[in-house]
């Protein structure tokens, strides 16, 4: 029987390339969640064993929102994986790049191939919800003039032609996603931890936590600050940690509860860059 895995947007976007990339479509089936929040409840529910979820991209930075769905609804991290963002301008067949008077996509994918438009100033760009819907939409009701971006792969799932290849503004864009799980990954052939804690307000304090990471060999591959809601102008610390040891890892995260406010590790897991 399938697993059931919940993706943001639908067979064709970027949330769909990483899980085919994770799982394969025998092994897997994906279930579309139109929100974040919908994906989220879809994993609380029992409905899907796992979801996943892009938490950062290489050019945009994280995502905040997305960090903050995972520590409200306490839920874990228990894998990573990296995906190559590329776009491809497509629509429908027959068509070329002086058809179109509209481009559709998710305003992210928009944002990323802008320069391709700069010489193209008779196209609209027009923000979506997903990167792949506008193409399911143009193949469904066969509509002319009007082009999508989309993820590579994606033109022929709706029988679409591609214009132009590679339209993106930078080749070095990654986005990273995460599998999140209500239960955490209790494998020991863990490489990596994401954990979040809260300082007091005293000179030097965060920097007594990582002092501790550097003691216990932990790399710390990133530290992010994310607002603490019920909390005005208060923030907690989201860090990334790669380690060679388990044991060590543990006993750095045993001192850095003795120094912090609600600490949490948020997920144990391998490292999705070798």
């Amino acid at each position: 029987m399938k697993r059931k895995i919940a993706i943001q947007g639908i067979k064709g976007s970027n949330h769909y390339k990483a899980m085919t990339e994770l799982y394969t479509t025998s092994e897997a089936e994906a279930v579309e969640c139109n929100t974040f929040q919908r994906l989220i409840q879809a994993v609380e529910s029992g409905e899907c064993s796992k979801a996943v979820m892009a938490i950062e991209n290489s050019i945009a930075g994280s995502i905040l929102p997305n960090y903050r769905l995972i520590l409200d609804h306490q839920l874990q991290i228990t894998a990573e994986h990296y995906l190559n963002i590329s776009h491809n301008l497509v629509a429908l067949p027959g068509q070329d790049l002086s058809d179109l008077k509209e481009v559709k996509s998710h305003q992210m994918a928009l944002h990323q191939c802008s320069y391709f438009f700069t010489g193209h100033r008779h196209i609209r760009l027009v923000e979506d919800v997903d990167t792949a819907l506008p193409a399911q939409i143009i193949a469904q009701h066969q509509i002319a003039g009007v082009g999508a971006l989309v993820p590579k792969g994606t033109a022929e799932l709706f029988g679409l032609t591609t214009i132009a290849e590679d339209v993106h503004n930078n080749n070095l864009n990654e986005t990273r996603f995460v599998v999140i799980e209500k239960q955490p990954n209790m494998s020991k052939e863990v490489n990596k931890a994401t954990l979040q804690f809260q300082m007091t307000h005293e000179t030097g304090s965060l920097a007594k936590a990582i002092n501790i990471m550097a003691a216990y060999d932990l790399n710390l591959s990133k530290i992010q600050s994310i607002p603490i809601p019920q909390d005005m102008w208060r923030y907690a610390f989201i860090v990334d940690v790669k380690f060679t040891s388990l044991e060590k890892f543990l006993q750095a995260f045993s001192e850095i509860k003795k120094i912090s406010i609600n600490p949490t590790c948020v997920g144990r897991y391998k490292s999705g860059k070798r």
